[in-house]
């Protein structure tokens, strides 16, 4: 039997709804179709700018938390028991302050998933890579290398550890240079401030 959706609401959460009952349907419905696609992994992120450029006048911390906002809500409809769209109008109508238009939205972006594949499916699928475990990490130095005499290039080694649905656990080495690492850094720092805001 599947959780009960909304069953933790995040800090925040009704003050999106607010921020989404005041977006212009098309960037609500691009959020909605942008979201759907980051939780099936069809991409990568959603990018503010993005948004930023569709609405100009917009603050940036509302545009933030508008989107973690559906993030969250697209991940708590894909959890539910049904994908109907009245059920799920339902579920919004009774866990969330979304407007009547925003929640119908969602709704039926669902019935679209069902069209192609199932949404239960993707989500399966999405939630198959894995759950990390653990990070070793060491900083080196490469003194030389077989293309380069002398290299004296610092260097980050990590190594990631990640159990599958069997708890079966993987590990995968990277090595970065110090710019990479810090790209990599970065990645993490920017995840960690979008957390902070839902």
């Amino acid at each position: 039997m599947a959780a009960h959706p909304f069953a933790q609401i995040p800090p925040g959460f009704f003050a999106a709804n607010e921020i989404l009952n005041e977006l212009p349907e098309e960037v609500t419905k691009q959020m909605i179709s942008d979201g759907q696609k980051l939780q099936s992994r069809e991409s990568e992120s959603m990018p503010l700018e993005c948004y930023e450029k569709l609405l100009p006048d917009s603050n940036r911390k509302n545009l933030s938390s508008a989107i973690n906002a559906v993030l969250y809500i697209i991940r708590e409809l894909s959890n539910s028991s049904t994908q109907e769209p009245k059920a799920l109008n339902k579920i919004l109508e009774r866990e969330t302050d979304l407007a009547k238009t925003v929640r119908a939205q969602f709704a039926l972006s669902f019935k679209g998933e069902q069209d192609g594949e199932d949404a239960k499916k993707k989500v399966t699928k999405s939630l198959a890579l894995g759950k990390l475990v653990d990070i070793k990490w060491k900083l080196g130095m490469g003194m030389a290398s077989s293309s380069c005499a002398a290299l004296k290039a610092p260097f980050v080694s990590l190594v990631l550890s990640i159990a599958d649905k069997n708890n079966t656990i993987k590990r995968y080495p990277l090595e970065l240079s110090i710019d990479q690492f810090h790209d990599f850094r970065q990645t993490f720092k920017t995840m960690a401030t979008q957390i902070e805001q839902v």
